[in-house]
């Protein structure tokens, strides 16, 4: 069994679905999360990142919350460090779903993390909550300094 990871990773701005798959017009939920995925992918840096969130925003993940943007860039800075450079290119955007506030995106980055899921609350054009998840597969190499916010599947 792979293990799951308490990481963030979007999707290659080249990789994410056209609009024409989405709603016909672009909600402010969905224009949201395509601003993220771009200025992760296209590598814009932890501010352009963090542009997206609330001052309050909650961002879950299978071991740990990251409350505001101060520990969500904490997350943000270990998860970029840490990231593999072929994962962003192998990144492939397998479905964007919108309701209202809510999306919900699964997605892939080549073998080594093979699912991944996020979804977004989105309020007043800023993401207020986050979830996600992640497996890697077993041979993927995980730095230590991100398997520490990460559960123990032994123990569950």
């Amino acid at each position: 069994m792979g293990n799951f990871l308490t990481t963030a990773m979007i999707a290659h701005s080249q990789r994410i679905l056209p609009e024409s798959t989405m709603n016909p017009g672009l909600d402010q939920t969905e224009a949201v999360v395509r601003h993220h995925l771009e200025a992760f992918l296209e590598q814009q840096g932890l501010d352009a990142i963090l542009a997206d969130y609330a001052d309050d925003a909650c961002f879950l993940s299978e071991g740990r919350a990251y409350c505001g943007r101060a520990a969500i860039r904490e997350f943000f800075d270990g998860f970029l460090a840490a990231l593999p450079p072929e994962a962003i290119c192998d990144f492939t955007l397998r479905s964007l779903r919108v309701q209202g506030e809510v999306a919900y995106i699964t997605w892939s980055a080549g073998p080594e993390f093979p699912l991944g899921t996020d979804t977004f609350v989105v309020r007043h054009g800023r993401i207020v909550a986050q979830t996600f998840a992640m497996y890697a597969t077993p041979s993927t190499e995980i730095p230590a300094s991100t398997r520490q916010a990460m559960p123990d599947p032994a123990a569950a």
